[in-house]
């Protein structure tokens, strides 16, 4: 299970394997069952994932609304990123939506790392890198394309999603009704 990691790792850092080796340590691996929360809201991300099989969501959650922020599959890392960093306490919740196997590294040992191990900042500039993107193209497509355009463009470049999502969670993610999701299916 370690292979994936060790193997982006690898491609995204200059890691010596002695560095490597120490940082491999520093993760362990934990199995969770379909819709076990690993982060409350009011909690502080204490925890990165890396998701070696399975999916987890990121969301926030009020009276009235529930609306996804982003869905990790495979090879992804995902935390709540703003708490990990500002130990301040989540406004989101991270959720197991499939039953998925992770490595996890505390927030202790992942800074711990920077300091002793230099080129693993470049990890770190990588995962903020990528969460960076990822939420500026998610505020795009809310900011620019009505409910059909984001199914669409989601059926061209992420089928994957469709496949192995609920339609409540789909919906939420598209940030549109189950209802309007449905008229999407149907028309499409």
């Amino acid at each position: 299970m370690i292979t994936m990691l060790a193997d982006l790792i690898r491609e995204k850092t200059s890691l010596d394997d002695g560095e490597l080796s120490t940082v491999l340590s520093c993760f362990h691996t934990v199995e969770v069952p379909k819709n076990k929360l690993l982060l409350e809201k009011g909690v502080v991300a204490d925890r990165i994932f890396f998701i070696n099989k399975g999916c987890l969501r990121l969301y926030y959650s009020n009276d009235n609304n529930v609306a996804t922020r982003f869905m990790a599959f495979e090879h992804t890392f995902l935390t709540s990123i703003v708490s990990f960093i500002s130990r301040e306490p989540s406004s989101e919740y991270i959720q197991a939506v499939e039953a998925s196997e992770l490595l996890v590294i505390s927030h202790h040992d992942f800074f711990r790392l920077r300091k002793t191990i230099p080129a693993w900042d470049k990890m770190y500039i990588y995962i903020l890198e990528y969460g960076l993107t990822v939420i500026t193209s998610k505020l795009n497509s809310l900011l620019t394309q009505n409910a059909t355009e984001r199914y669409r463009n989601l059926l061209e470049n992420n089928p994957e999603l469709i496949q192995r999502l609920s339609n409540a969670n789909l919906a939420a993610y598209l940030n549109i009704s189950p209802e309007t999701l449905s008229r999407l299916k149907s028309h499409m």
